[in-house]
């Protein structure tokens, strides 16, 4: 904890140490702000003149890292997120080797970028009210979106002629403009919300519920109208868990219910627009229409997977890679030849993980995903055996935030890993990267990391 001193402007870090190590946690949260919120992009879309701003976040955290590096603060440790890394650097030395690197080293580039975000927020939000900005701030970043996704509808309206897919959503964000990325983004935003307007209960005002229920209805409002069926079924999955969870399983039907109820009165022909889009999930199969066009591709990722089983054709090097394992004018399914997989996306996490890094790449994510999960099982029992033992609440959370939120992450993460089964979510949006170190920073700010080194066994049983 930093010790602090009354000053002419109030209370401040105690040592010039304490004073350089606040200020680092500042700057770590402004960054976080300009990662999430990407405002630099939205400025540049309207002034393309000030394109250099966008430098801005990068270079504000090579400042943060080299005063990292320099500072005597303990370096805290992510073995799982550090294996995930140096798998994507492996896997572009691959696609050099292979003969096609440029797309490699563009998400190499962007991935650093949050890998070093994530040490840093290690290093420096390690107090509850540190990270309680941070969870803070993220919870700001899916109602920023959603706002911008109630926008869309007036700027890019739901024609009845036209098609969801082609809908341009946050028509600013190169990542966000399209149903893929938002559907899953809003299906996380709304499970987040839940459980952060429960976490802030013992404090929150009536302007926090008022924001909280708005973040609520818009991701409601933001998965509905992106027509996304990865959404829809991440949706399910990230919903059922929830309800697993909850502790008034009756009270959340009713809610439901009335969600429903009101959707079928007040928008009876959005309504039926809706399901009919989403029968075609299992009315097309993998026959028709996209389930199609994801088999295609998911044939040549297994293709690409046997020709190099151990350590796959290298980072985004899946369409480029293509030839190697299609004939010339051979049809793999849905019209996709060696010519038109050139540089596409296989429009799945878990097969893009298969054909890209190999059995090395799986058995990496494998392990980043379960240590996310224990973790997040490990912050939840620490924090139940405190109540029981420490009803003072001596770790400085609120009553039930710890909890609350670490929930909010678990549904957060399911909701990307159920929705990346049909996107491929773990390159060019911060969605996956983001959660997992929040995850990990409210494991080591809850003290979660001592309880399990004091009391191993307990948690090797509950686990």
């Amino acid at each position: 904890m930093v010790t602090t001193r009354v000053g002419p402007r109030g209370p401040g870090p105690a040592t010039p140490l304490a004073a350089a190590e606040h200020q680092q946690y500042r700057l770590i949260v402004w960054l976080w702000f300009l990662y999430l919120w990407a405002p630099t992009k939205l400025i540049v879309f309207y002034a393309p003149f000030a394109r250099p701003i966008t430098w801005l976040p990068e270079l504000l955290l090579w400042v943060c890292a080299i005063r990292w590096l320099q500072s005597p603060v303990k370096k805290r440790v992510y073995p799982a997120y550090t294996a995930f890394f140096c798998l994507m650097i492996a896997g572009t030395l691959v696609a050099f080797l292979i003969g096609n690197w440029g797309i490699s080293r563009a998400i190499l580039r962007q991935q650093y970028e949050y890998y070093l975000l994530g040490l840093l927020t290690l290093a420096y939000c390690t107090t509850p009210s540190r990270a309680r900005s941070v969870l803070g701030v993220y919870f700001g970043y899916f109602l920023w979106y959603g706002i911008w996704g109630l926008i869309s509808l007036k700027v890019s309206p739901l024609a009845d002629a036209a098609t969801p897919a082609a809908r341009l959503i946050i028509y600013w964000h190169p990542a966000y403009d399209n149903r893929d990325a938002f559907g899953p983004l809003m299906v996380a935003g709304l499970a987040y919300s839940v459980y952060y307007l429960h976490g802030i209960r013992a404090i929150r005002s009536g302007r926090q519920t008022a924001t909280g229920v708005l973040s609520i209805a818009l991701g409601i409002l933001g998965f509905l109208t992106s027509f996304g069926r990865g959404a829809f079924i991440g949706f399910l999955a990230t919903a059922t868990s929830m309800w697993l969870k909850s502790q008034r399983k009756l009270a959340a039907l009713g809610i439901a219910a009335a969600v429903i109820a009101g959707l079928l009165v007040l928008a009876p022909q959005f309504t039926a627009r809706y399901v009919s889009s989403m029968q075609t999930i299992t009315s097309e199969g993998t026959e028709e229409g996209t389930g199609a066009d994801r088999m295609g591709l998911w044939r040549v990722a297994w293709r690409e997977f046997l020709w190099s089983p151990i350590v796959g054709v290298g980072t985004g090097n899946y369409g480029i890679a293509a030839y190697r394992v299609v004939k010339v004018g051979e049809d793999v399914g849905h019209g996709y030849t060696q010519g038109r997989l050139w540089g596409r996306a296989c429009h799945s996490t878990p097969m893009t993980i298969l054909s890209e890094y190999g059995l090395v790449g799986t058995l990496v994510e494998l392990w980043l995903v379960v240590d996310f999960f224990r973790t997040n099982r490990r912050t939840r029992l620490s924090e139940k055996r405190k109540v029981v033992e420490e009803s003072d609440d001596k770790d400085g959370f609120l009553p039930g935030y710890v909890t609350a939120l670490a929930l909010g992450l678990n549904a957060v993460f399911l909701a990307f890993c159920i929705s990346g089964i049909f996107y491929e979510i773990i390159y060019w949006t911060p969605l996956y990267y983001n959660v997992i170190v929040l995850n990990r920073m409210l494991y080591f700010a809850s003290g979660a990391h001592i309880d399990a080194l004091v009391a191993p066994p307990m948690n090797r049983r509950a686990a």
